[in-house]
């Protein structure tokens, strides 16, 4: 190939083609630029409104520090009440200890199905009290278990209605467990 163009036209169409080269680099990092300039646009007006609640937050602490000490007393109060409430059930007997209690006494024959406790009154110790309801296979195991119950130590009373003993078998049954209701070792 043979080139006609003669050597300074040579240049000067060089020249204009890197300068349109370099124009079109510009022109594609101007629209970069914007367009990344667009798309911060949400965490700029994001950070800008945090900056506001802070600011506002930490003018209200300085300036409300009476109503904050106030609240904090009211806090300990709430928190020393806990303390005393907590520290009394260090004392008082444990429904998992009443339940153990109850379900060591032997009771073959008998299908537990639900336990409810409720824990003594505060001056009365022996005023626990547990409800168990259940299945007995025959007349004989749940007056076997009835009287099981009433032997043991830590039971005061069992109430267990007479309207249970009117079937035979598969007896459904439902009897009160009075006492203290701890196992003493």
């Amino acid at each position: 190939m043979i080139n006609l163009l003669p050597p300074d036209r040579s240049r000067a169409f060089r020249r204009n083609y890197f300068i349109r080269l370099a124009t079109v680099g510009f022109v594609l990092l101007t629209v970069l630029v914007v367009i990344h300039g667009i798309l911060l646009l949400p965490s700029y007006l994001y950070a800008s409104a945090q900056v506001r609640a802070e600011t506002a937050e930490l003018a209200a602490t300085a300036g409300g520090s009476d109503a904050t000490s106030s609240s904090a007393e009211a806090e300990l109060s709430a928190l020393k009440s806990d303390a005393t409430y907590l520290s009394r059930l260090a004392t008082a007997p444990s429904a998992s200890g009443a339940v153990r209690a109850v379900l060591s006494v032997p009771h073959p024959g008998i299908t537990l199905v639900d336990i409810t406790y409720t824990p003594p009154a505060s001056g009365n110790s022996a005023s626990g009290k547990i409800v168990l309801a259940g299945m007995a296979a025959t007349r004989e195991q749940l007056r076997a278990y009835d009287l099981a119950l009433t032997g043991s130590p830590f039971v005061a009373g069992v109430d267990l209605p007479i309207s249970a003993y009117a079937e035979d078998t598969d007896i459904s049954f439902s009897m009160t467990v009075t006492g203290t209701l701890t196992l003493t070792p």
